[in-house]
């Protein structure tokens, strides 16, 4: 059983390691938390919590570190404790980088990168799947070359946008049309149930009377999402190497080919994000040899009060865990309210 004492001097171990990825002594301990007790009883208790499984010791060296256990200790019992808010400056950074973006793939991709850059680890969100939503809206554009962009927007409110290249040139007026007839037969229906046969009698009852080949692209193409899963955005993976846990370039190009496997992350967070508002898997945890010197912090949100995906950060076990839980909690919020509007 930890006493108070263990518990303050494995808060600083936790600290101390965090700030300097170097191995933590007492001495060290003394200086950041000004125990009214000798370097000898710091060094008693350091080798009780190393002998409890909390911390352990580099060979190199003669300082101690967190184990999984000390993290999971810390996390549950201590972090709560010196939550670390957001600057009012990170605040309205955020908010004005929102301000500009409105296309749905552009927000996703902003929302990883903001992760990144305010937790210097690796950004990730888990995007809705547009399949299991029902359609509201859609809108054709003509571009230059034969180029369409097709805007389709869900009852959750969702929009999401693609571009299509028809193998010739499709008038505004077949546009509409094939909008309007999309619009009458699946409107507030679930985008799951769209198939290829259904798609061909629409196209042979509207359209019988013209041959052209792109009306019948168009409509396949504009469900060509009826198998995609969830989509996995991710942020700016440069803050990896920045990490001495991953300066081993063999071991982060395993990480990283992991990582860029999208149905490993999207299993890992499916996995979290109906527990609690927060989910904290730390290294061994993850059940991942790959993944041993990781963590993963993700938070849920919502689209008009429904559970539609999370954002999550990964980086070392030596991540700065109250910082990535106030980051992800002011952007699941800012997220929730941008896709609900």
């Amino acid at each position: 059983m930890i006493n108070e004492r263990m518990s303050t001097i494995l808060d600083a171990v936790v600290h101390l390691y965090i700030s300097t990825a170097e191995p933590v002594s007492s001495e060290m301990i003394l200086s950041l938390s000004n125990l009214p007790v000798s370097s000898a009883t710091v060094r008693n208790d350091l080798l009780l919590l190393e002998k409890l499984g909390y911390l352990k010791k580099p060979h190199t060296s003669a300082g101690r570190i967190p184990t999984d256990k000390g993290y999971r200790f810390y996390v549950n019992q201590l972090m709560e404790k010196e939550a670390i808010e957001l600057t009012e400056e990170e605040k309205q950074e955020i908010i004005e980088e929102y301000r500009i973006a409105r296309d749905y793939n552009e927000i996703m991709k902003l929302t990883s990168k903001l992760i990144s850059r305010l937790t210097n680890n690796l950004g990730v969100v888990l995007a809705p799947n547009v399949i299991k939503d029902t359609l509201k809206d859609i809108h054709f554009i003509a571009l230059n070359n034969q180029r369409i962009l097709v805007t389709l927007v869900t009852n959750s409110g969702l929009s999401f946008q693609k571009m299509m290249r028809a193998n010739c040139a499709i008038s505004e007026e077949n546009l509409d049309d094939i909008a309007r007839i999309i619009k009458k037969e699946f409107y507030g229906k679930s985008l799951e149930i769209v198939n290829e046969e259904m798609l061909n009698k629409i196209y042979n009852y509207y359209f019988k009377y013209q041959t052209l080949e792109s009306i019948w692209q168009l409509f396949e193409n504009c469900f060509d999402f009826t198998e995609e899963e969830e989509t996995v955005f991710l942020g700016n993976r440069s803050y990896m190497l920045q990490q001495p846990e991953f300066k081993e370039i063999e071991k982060l190009n395993y990480l990283l080919d992991f990582i860029e496997e999208e149905r490993n992350l999207i299993s890992i967070i499916r996995k979290s994000i109906f527990k609690k508002q927060f989910d904290i898997i730390i290294g061994s945890e993850l059940e991942q040899e790959v993944m041993e010197n990781c963590s993963l912090v993700t938070r849920p949100y919502l689209v008009k009060g429904r559970l539609r995906g999370a954002i999550s950060v990964l980086g070392p076990t030596r991540m700065n865990y109250s910082k990535s839980v106030s980051v992800l909690d002011f952007l699941a919020q800012r997220l929730s309210k941008m896709l609900s509007e």
